[in-house]
């Protein structure tokens, strides 16, 4: 099982603003928590082709109000791109995630309503917007 977030793309309001956005707050919750990845998710689909899921409450949301959204996915086995062979995923683990993700949402805040904001908003080249893949490698 991987760990991820599933963002709003395919929304008809998916911009670049959101993307950018989307971008900052996994770079911060991959800073925050070492289970957290942002490479590996469902391929999403074209950029604003109106295709997403409108039955999943984060796309509702994100289409109804313009605004980063998100749907966390968690593992109940074990997280593959950061495994603990002995113990595999914890509750301590599920705790830590969840609490981690109150970092990203610090991080993007300030951003969140802000005019302007693009890929060269935020510092870190780990808050670019990454095309996610279904395929892990190891």
């Amino acid at each position: 099982m991987v760990m991820r977030v599933v963002g709003n793309q395919g929304l008809l309001s998916w911009d670049d603003r959101l993307e950018a956005l989307h971008g900052a707050f996994l770079g911060a919750y991959c800073r925050a928590n070492s289970d957290m990845q942002k490479q590996i998710a469902y391929p999403p689909p074209p950029k604003a082709s109106g295709r997403a899921n409108l039955s999943l409450a984060s796309k509702q949301i994100g289409q109804r109000f313009g605004c980063l959204a998100v749907t966390l996915e968690m593992p109940f086995k074990d997280c593959l791109t950061n495994p603990d062979p002995i113990r595999g995923w914890t509750p301590e683990r599920s705790s830590q995630l969840g609490s981690s993700l109150v970092d990203a949402l610090v991080y993007v805040h300030p951003y969140l309503r802000a005019d302007g904001v693009d890929a060269n908003t935020f510092p870190s080249e780990d808050d670019y917007y990454v095309h996610p893949t279904c395929k892990y490698e190891r």
